[in-house]
């Protein structure tokens, strides 16, 4: 039998926000493998990141009142883009060969899969 595993590295690109460095970082790391996984038509086993680079780093500062004059606050978020290169480990499951059972040929079987 073939070996159906294989290696490869991929550059993905994410977005992460929230209202704090820690969380727009966390927020766009947890994305690599939601995306990873859905660009991939091939089981993964294994997402590793190798590198990422910082494409840019926003802070957007928003002033708020209440009731349009009282209490005014500034509030700040965070807003990161990624570019990640990452190590993943797949199987070529389209490469594997299915059997196929007929059960209208095979009186035995027939009796095996009904409980007979």
């Amino acid at each position: 039998m073939e070996n159906i595993i294989y290696e490869k590295d991929k550059q993905v690109s994410v977005t992460g926000s929230a209202k704090d460095k820690k969380g727009a970082f966390a927020n766009a790391l947890n994305k690599i493998a939601k995306k990873v996984v859905a660009s991939e038509s091939d089981l993964i086993f294994k997402i590793e990141p190798k590198s990422f680079e910082v494409e840019h780093l926003k802070e957007i500062s928003t002033k708020e009142h209440f009731l349009f004059f009282f209490f005014p606050r500034i509030c700040t978020s965070y807003e990161v883009k990624l570019n990640a290169l990452v190590h993943l480990e797949c199987a070529a499951i389209e490469n594997v060969s299915c059997q196929e059972i007929d059960l209208k040929d095979n009186d035995q079987l027939r009796r095996v899969m009904k409980g007979v």
